[in-house]
Parts: structure tokens; C-alpha cells; sequence
């Protein structure tokens, strides 16, 4: 079994997998429609008050504060490039932040899949099976990045579009204020559609056009990243970020927050290793393994249970052991992140 070591704690990584049934942005599997909240929202915790918009729209991080990400294959991919959040941790050394990426491969504005009782109040029914208690990341700063895949249905779905994006904006908008609407990033001339560059980013800029005007009436940010720079090298495959991509990535979002010089420098070795390992317990956390086994359905098989106490769940055990080595990585980030500002 492979594991992860943090110091004195070894946690088993659950690499094998089982199929798992989806939970969609609509009614519960089991009819309980009306009762859970829409998925994305699921992952965010409601109990406090509000947060308030930017003061006079300026983009200032509150001390202690979260910032989230949501969107597809593309952000979720920011987990694996270091640079953003270096620079974000830098820029703010004082601020003490915490990121969360909450993106997930394949998601649009449309259709969000997620494993069956994922943020749940609904629970697998079988004996001794427990309901989904992960904590869920604190409202804070909110960016969503969606529109790219997307766009590739064509101009003439933009009401669809509109009319999805503007649905995920009232769910979050009860949380915070505080939701930034990225531009995608351009398609490129590489990999095996790189001739269908062009007219791709004719349409994309449609979307990205009504993206800001969704941002404008709703009197929020809109994060323009202009289109200079970019070439064929920044992606392998003409869509996603590559390495180099994410690193211009980094540059121009905190150009666009006001900061231009922030992501232009290598980030410090240590402070990118303590946010690739929290990173890393953050996945862990957020979208474990072996999720039927942990809350889904198959809670009540031998193999969900502790093999010398069967009324113990050692995965159970296990994940709520995670948020604690997450806040040493995030302590450890802290500590890089004001060394490297002073």
C-alpha cells in the first residue's frame, strides 16, 4: 500500500478505486427532492453571516480568510503548479490565507458530478453507516473559472450558458460577496485541434463578453486576463495549462488584482514544497478514495471496518486525522511565505 509520511503520521493512501454513483445538481438519488443543497454549494459551510464585498471594490484578502476556487480540469490542475498561491502567499504575508481548490475534472457551468452522499445531510440507510461530517471550507473570497469548455458548444447556447452561471451565482451568493468572475484562458495553436485555435476564441470571446456583463449587473469582480503573452508553449494539447501556461497564469491574475511584479519570481524551494504537500492532504480530504467505502454505500462491508474492532471505521479515523496535518502544512506556508517577504 503506498503511504504518505508527515512527520510521526503515516496515512494510508487509498489508490485502489470502486465505482461510484454520482450525485447530479438536482433532486437526491433517493427522492428526497428539495432537501440538499445544490453541489457546489454543498461544499461551502453557511452557518455565519455573510461576507461582505470588497471595500470599494479593491481586492483585499480579510486576516484568516479562505479563497476558493471552483471550475473544471483546468484550475483543478493549479494543485500540481505551485505559482499561484505562492505569489497570493507572498503579496499577503501578514494575512495568514487559506486556498482551497474545489474544482473538479469535467465540471461546467452545467453539470457538476460528485460521489453519492457527497455533503450530504442524506445518509447510505444500511446499519452503522455515517453521514459525510467532513468540515466544509469557510465562504471567503470565491473565484470561478468557467466558460472555456463550454464555449465549445457554440455562440448559439449562451442563453443556456447565461442562465446556469447566473443559477451558480445565487447559490453562492448567500455565502459572500466576495465572487470573482475569471476570463477563460484562450484555446492554442498546439496539439491535435491547433487550426480550430482561432475560431474557437471567436466564440470563447462571446462568452467571455457576457461573463463580465453577468459580473457588471451584479456589481461584482470580473478578472480580465488579457491576451498578450500567450502562445502555443503555454499548452500541450491546446486546451489545458501546461507548466510554462500556468506560470503566465499566476502573472497575469495577480496583474489583474493589482499586483504585477507579485508572480514573476521562481517561488522560494521551501514555500513550494509546503504547498505542494498541503495540496496534497487537501486532495486527500476533499476528494478522498475508496469514497464508497468511506460515506457511501458499501460502509457496511468488512473492508470499511477496523480488522481487530468491527465496530470501528478506520477510514473514517483516518480522514478526520487529515484537516489537523493540513493546518501544519498551511502553518508551515505562513512561516516561508513572511520569510521570503521580509
Amino acid at each position: 500500500m503506498n503511504r504518505f509520511r508527515h512527520r510521526d503520521v503515516v496515512i494510508p493512501l487509498l489508490f485502489f478505486t470502486f465505482p461510484l454513483a454520482v450525485a447530479f445538481a438536482g433532486p437526491s438519488p433517493n427522492g428526497s427532492e428539495g432537501k440538499e443543497l445544490p453541489v457546489l454549494r454543498r461544499s461551502f459551510a453557511g452557518d455565519g453571516e455573510k461576507v461582505p464585498p470588497f471595500p470599494e471594490g479593491r481586492f483585499e484578502p480579510r486576516a484568516g480568510g479562505t479563497i476558493s476556487w471552483i471550475g473544471g480540469s483546468e484550475v483543478a490542475d493549479l494543485d500540481r503548479h505551485p505559482f499561484l498561491e505562492s505569489a497570493i502567499q507572498r503579496t499577503w504575508p501578514d494575512r495568514k490565507l487559506r486556498m482551497r481548490n474545489l474544482a473538479w475534472q469535467g465540471d461546467t457551468v452545467y453539470y457538476q458530478a460528485r460521489p453519492r452522499y457527497f455533503y450530504t445531510q442524506e445518509k447510505d440507510s444500511q446499519p452503522g453507516s455515517l453521514a459525510d461530517h467532513r468540515e466544509r471550507t469557510e465562504p471567503g473570497i470565491v473565484f470561478l473559472a468557467f466558460g472555456k469548455m463550454e464555449s465549445l458548444d457554440g455562440a448559439e447556447r449562451l442563453p443556456d450558458f447565461v442562465a446556469a452561471y447566473a443559477k451558480l451565482l445565487d447559490d453562492l451568493s448567500p455565502l459572500t460577496g466576495r465572487l470573482v468572475l475569471v476570463r477563460p484562458t484562450p484555446f492554442f495553436r498546439s496539439g491535435p485541434a491547433a487550426d480550430l485555435a482561432d475560431e474557437r476564441n471567436t466564440v470563447l470571446d462571446t462568452y467571455a463578453r457576457t461573463i463580465r456583463t453577468l459580473a457588471e449587473e451584479r456589481g461584482l469582480r470580473y478578472l480580465d486576463l488579457p491576451t498578450d503573452e500567450w502562445d502555443a508553449k503555454m499548452s500541450d494539447n491546446g486546451v489545458h495549462l501546461n507548466e510554462a501556461g500556468h506560470r503566465l497564469f499566476a502573472a497575469k491574475v495577480l496583474a489583474a488584482l493589482g499586483k504585477p511584479d507579485a508572480a514573476r519570481e521562481e517561488p522560494p524551494a521551501a514555500l513550494r514544497d509546503a504547498i505542494l504537500r498541503k495540496n496534497l492532504l487537501w486532495q486527500q480530504y476533499y476528494r478522498p478514495s475508496n469514497w464508497a467505502f468511506l460515506f457511501g454505500d458499501r460502509q457496511h462491508v468488512p473492508a470499511s471496518r477496523d480488522p481487530k474492532n468491527r465496530d470501528e471505521r478506520w477510514f473514517v479515523r483516518e480522514i478526520d486525522v487529515l484537516p489537523g496535518l493540513i493546518a501544519e502544512a498551511e502553518n508551515d506556508i505562513h512561516r516561508y511565505a513572511g520569510e521570503t517577504a521580509k
